[in-house]
């Protein structure tokens, strides 16, 4: 049986995705001003919120499964700037 999970949508908060850590999943949000801090990082022009999240996907998921680990509460589990300082 496979599993499917769902795409990444842009939300009014940011960016909406799932993390799968063991074998839960767990519904995450990385904000619009966590992806605006990584974009400055990058010294990106302007693109849109989903390109940032595509560019930052690898690290924007590995914060994600730490904080899962963590005991982080939260749904979704909301990834803020200051996580990626």
């Amino acid at each position: 049986m496979s599993k499917t999970i769902a795409e990444p949508k842009v939300a009014d908060e940011g960016v909406t995705f799932t993390v799968e850590v063991g074998f839960t999943d767990r519904e995450c949000l990385v904000s619009k001003n966590a992806l605006a801090h990584l974009r400055r990082m990058k010294g990106s022009g302007q693109t849109d919120f989903m390109q940032t999240y595509r560019e930052f996907e690898d690290q924007i998921h590995s914060v994600a499964r730490r904080l899962v680990v963590a005991g982080v509460s939260g749904s979704p589990l909301i990834l803020g700037a200051a996580y990626f300082v």
